[in-house]
């Protein structure tokens, strides 16, 4: 194993019963996950995409096969054990934006990030260090859900997964109900958390979310059918967008 490999995970096998029918979503399969990576999954619908995402973060239980996470197999944790570590290295990012309405947007930050640092000065002030990290004034942070933009509770939801320094940041389809120009935002977030070295996991099914990554895994059938190596992201590389689009024609998507 490499010494910069942050997850891997070997022989994973999930399957779900559909009425008394056994479906396998993700057969067999072996991954490495790199530190500082910018990992993209694509696949089409029921590749298998968003349940791999779920067990290697923790939030789902692979039915055998193993995942080593930081050294330590997450596969062999109870419930509680695994809450606390999910708490302690991984941060989320859900398409569907999962902040409380009646608080504001600071608070719903602190609230993760004082799950695991107790000192509510340090983290409130790295939540305002995000918060302009990812252009959210205090004017705006300090309003609820319902008074502010979807691209700006999105970008929240950034900051909310960033604030207890996550080893990787989980995020499924974190642009799937934005506009364009409030997905670009969202995209220029994640990109600038990559440049810092945060590493960080998507999935997704758009080609122009997938150009952030510089690491592309393109999942059929529970398996890895193809994977693209990139150079960090730029913008107008026309050069990248051609690769993926001949690797994504490849791949039948």
């Amino acid at each position: 194993m490499k010494n910069n490999v942050i997850i891997s995970a070997k022989n994973l096998v999930k399957s779900f019963y559909n009425g008394e029918i056994k479906q396998t979503i993700i057969n067999k399969l072996d991954l490495d996950i790199y530190e500082n990576d910018f990992t993209i999954i694509m696949g089409s619908s029921g590749a298998g995409k968003s349940t791999l995402m779920y067990l290697l973060s923790g939030m789902d239980k692979a039915d055998s096969g193993s995942i080593t996470f930081k050294d330590k197999d997450i596969c062999k944790m109870n419930n509680d054990e695994l809450a606390i570590f999910r708490r302690k290295n991984c941060g989320f990012v859900f398409q569907q934006i999962y902040l409380l309405d009646k608080m504001s947007l600071l608070d719903n930050v602190l609230t993760s990030g004082l799950l695991t640092n107790k000192n509510k000065k340090e983290v409130i002030k790295k939540a305002k260090e995000l918060f302009a990290s990812v252009n959210i004034p205090e004017v705006t942070y300090k309003k609820n859900m319902n008074q502010v933009s979807g691209g700006e509770c999105q970008r929240a939801g950034i900051v909310r997964a960033a604030i207890n320094n996550p080893s990787v940041i989980f995020a499924d389809e974190p642009t799937g109900a934005l506009n364009s120009e409030n997905s670009t935002a969202v995209l220029d977030v994640l990109t600038k958390l990559n440049e810092n070295k945060q590493s960080i996991i998507m999935v997704t099914h758009d080609k122009k979310s997938a150009l952030r990554g510089n690491r592309i895994i393109y999942l059929k059938d529970g398996k890895i059918y193809g994977e693209l190596k990139l150079d960090k992201y730029k913008k107008n590389d026309n050069e990248r967008n051609e690769k993926l689009n001949q690797f994504l024609k490849e791949m039948g998507w």
